[in-house]
């Protein structure tokens, strides 16, 4: 009988047309169709896929990273070719590679960087129809004007090791394990404008639920509203998810890249 091999995938996926990353009964979603892509290949219909990042639905992945262990005779370099051959087409491979058996893609992560994609265009310039045919699945259209110093100020506050519960919907959510510590490390958050696109960059240790979301509606409404920066303290402090902004719509969230150790 074959050894257990231990293969890490590098994934990346367009979300649209998914209830998001975990399997889900009735729904379809990228975990159930890669791992059920797997199992047909490898007659293993208990193996599973661990991913890095249980993204939601309609969230986009660049660098998604999954692992899963199988007896399969099946070259490690093979994998690639053959699985993207059988994927759909919004779903890709970008790499595999044999890892040691401890490997877990959720476990061993360092960091996830996360990006969210406004397109800011409060004049409405003579390209912003075109713009929102094309791009809507893939950014968050809002003709609000922001201003990037006061969301760059609060961002400040909320870099560092801090209880997020007011950024999670984790009260909703009572399956997810990691509901036990709301406790995060942000270790940075940039913010740049190319021309009317707003670019959020996020890396932290991990993310609560619908967290990425939460930080960038809270910089809207700060900017929106003219908030002073240092009133996102008592929304940490207060920990309660109904002080902070609303949830910014899924379409413009990218999980971009997973770091390990």
């Amino acid at each position: 009988m074959n050894q257990s091999k231990n293969i890490k995938l590098t994934i990346a996926y367009e979300g649209t047309n998914y209830a998001g990353w975990q399997r889900q009964k009735n729904k379809k979603t990228i975990q159930g169709l890669i791992e059920d892509t797997i199992r047909n290949l490898t007659r293993e219909h208990e193996l599973k896929l661990y991913a890095a990042g249980r993204t939601d639905a309609g969230v986009h992945a660049l660098g998604q990273v999954a692992n899963f262990k199988t007896r399969s005779a099946i070259p490690v370099d093979r994998w690639l070719m053959i699985l993207n051959n059988l994927l759909p087409p919004d779903i890709k491979i970008k790499n595999t590679e044999e890892v040691d058996n401890k490997f877990n893609a959720r476990y061993r992560a360092r960091s996830r960087i996360y990006r969210y994609f406004i397109m800011n265009d409060p004049g409405k310039s003579a390209s912003y129809y075109t713009r929102k045919a094309f791009l809507s699945k893939y950014c968050y259209f809002l003709e609000t004007p922001l201003d990037l110093e006061i969301m760059k100020k609060v961002a400040k506050y909320l870099l560092g090791i801090h209880d997020f519960s007011a950024f999670s919907c984790l009260n909703n959510q009572k399956k997810d394990s990691l509901a036990k510590s709301r406790v995060r490390n942000i270790k940075r958050i940039n913010i740049i404008k190319k021309g009317p696109l707003i670019i959020f960059s996020m890396e932290a240790d991990g993310f609560l639920y619908k967290m990425a979301r939460l930080i960038v509606g809270t910089l809207i409404i700060f900017s929106i509203e003219k908030r002073e920066p240092e009133k996102i303290l008592q929304i940490l402090e207060n920990k309660d998810s109904q002080k902070s902004g609303s949830v910014v719509p899924p379409n413009g969230l990218y999980l971009v890249k997973v770091k390990y150790k």
